[in-house]
């Protein structure tokens, strides 16, 4: 009875819409942001997790619109004529909503996971509980559609049914430091490297899927026993309750930070599928910063740095949407752009040590004279790190250069603005 119920469903309602629907959003989000995913289970997983900020709303609008069709064409009366459990057609309609929504999400989903597999770098850990958590969010999505539909039959009530679930959604991820929002199944900060306790995402699984049953006996008015669902929903709600700020809050893999390098160039296991590009880009520059007196000698990936980790012979850089989907990094002027971070990432600025004997920092030309100022100063050793002299320093011999450029480079780390106002442009 079920099965033939489902198949009625499945023709003449809105899945085959919800299908098209849902394939055209998660093939959307998934080519707007390449870089949170390409290579990387868990980032794909976690990305997933971000999407149901659209998908949820999807199926919350097309549940309300399939449940809420007997009453609109007002056969409600003439179906509860029939000897079947009026639990049936409500199921029949939220499975339906339920398929056509994964219908349309996997094989965009399995053409990623696809991308991912011939490209990643590092297997992850625990991501297909990420994942998993995900599928049976729309499954208590469409459930709340189909008691919303059931409760109020309008054309209209759908796609406000959406709108609202979307912002109930988007709210609780400016609020993500508060453990209720942990109740919310979208994720709205996630890194590659970030992976989550098994009991956590057991916990939330228990809680999508009590919600769900719970949803579905009251569109099925089955009162009394809605309520064993609803006090399963409470007692899970003591949880985050007496956990505390951190519940729910991810650690970081220590395999995915592991490094991975190239000669002076090292980036975490999670990046690696990047590294050959990177040292490409950084390792020339990286080779003339490393024979300045005090210079970094290696270059490494943010991702793997630790908390406080000041040491003044690394160069840190960001590979923060740097992946492509057709491979190599999407922005090498990025890259190139750490190599003269050493000079402007010293906190000091602006100081109020400079004082009216010491020239103020004014824009200038450098290629129509000596530049004036502290900051002018910096910004001609910034351009010779990246390889862009000023034509006053690449005028000196290369080892002048380089003493002239550590010069400048303690000067900086020291936040001694008087030497660097004297160390004006050779």
């Amino acid at each position: 009875m079920i099965r033939r119920l489902l198949k009625t469903e499945m023709r003449r309602g809105t899945p085959p819409l919800t299908a098209l629907l849902t394939a055209t959003a998660m093939i959307w989000m998934l080519v707007v942001h390449p870089d949170d995913w390409v290579a990387k289970w868990g980032g794909l997983s976690a990305y997933l997790r971000v999407s149901l900020l659209i998908l949820c709303p999807l199926l919350v609008a097309a549940g309300a619109w399939q449940a809420g069709r007997e009453r609109r064409a007002q056969l409600e009366e003439l179906l509860s004529t029939s000897p079947r459990p009026t639990w049936q057609p409500l199921l029949a309609a939220s499975a339906a909503v339920t398929l056509g929504g994964l219908a349309g999400l996997v094989p965009p989903l399995a053409v990623a996971a696809m991308l991912v597999g011939l490209r990643s770098s590092y297997p992850g850990t625990g991501w297909w509980w990420t994942m998993l958590v995900g599928f049976i969010a729309l499954v208590t999505a469409s459930a709340l559609g189909v008691l919303i539909g059931r409760l109020a039959p309008l054309r209209v009530v759908a796609p406000i049914a959406g709108l609202v679930v979307y912002l109930g959604l988007a709210v609780p991820i400016y609020l993500h430091e508060s453990p209720w929002t942990r109740l919310s199944p979208v994720i709205g900060y996630a890194w590659a490297e970030d992976v989550w306790p098994v009991r956590f995402h057991a916990w939330q699984a228990g809680w999508l899927m009590t919600i769900a049953a719970l949803l579905f006996l009251l569109a099925a008015r089955h009162w009394w026993a809605a309520a064993v669902p609803a006090v399963l929903a409470a007692a899970l709600l003591v949880v985050p309750a007496r956990a505390g700020a951190n519940f729910g809050e991810p650690g970081a893999d220590p395999g995915a930070t592991a490094l991975a390098c190239i000669d002076r160039v090292c980036v975490a296991q999670v990046n690696a599928f990047l590294l050959d590009d990177v040292a490409k880009v950084l390792g020339p520059g990286l080779d003339r910063l490393a024979e300045v007196p005090g210079g970094p000698v290696r270059a490494v990936d943010e991702l793997a740095r630790e908390r406080d980790d000041d040491r003044t012979d690394v160069l840190w850089f960001s590979l923060l949407d740097q992946a492509k989907l057709t491979g190599g990094v999407a922005r090498e002027d990025w890259l190139v752009s750490n190599l003269g971070s050493p000079f402007t990432t010293v906190d000091c600025w602006p100081d109020a040590g400079i004082t009216a004997d010491i020239p103020p920092s004014s824009p200038t030309d450098i290629s129509a004279g000596i530049p004036a100022g502290v900051q002018d100063t910096v910004f001609a050793a910034e351009q010779w790190a990246r390889g862009e002299p000023p034509a006053e320093v690449a005028a000196l011999s290369e080892n002048e250069q380089r003493k002239w450029v550590g010069a400048v480079l303690a000067a900086t780390r020291a936040c001694d603005q008087a030497a660097l106002a004297r160390l004006d442009l050779p």
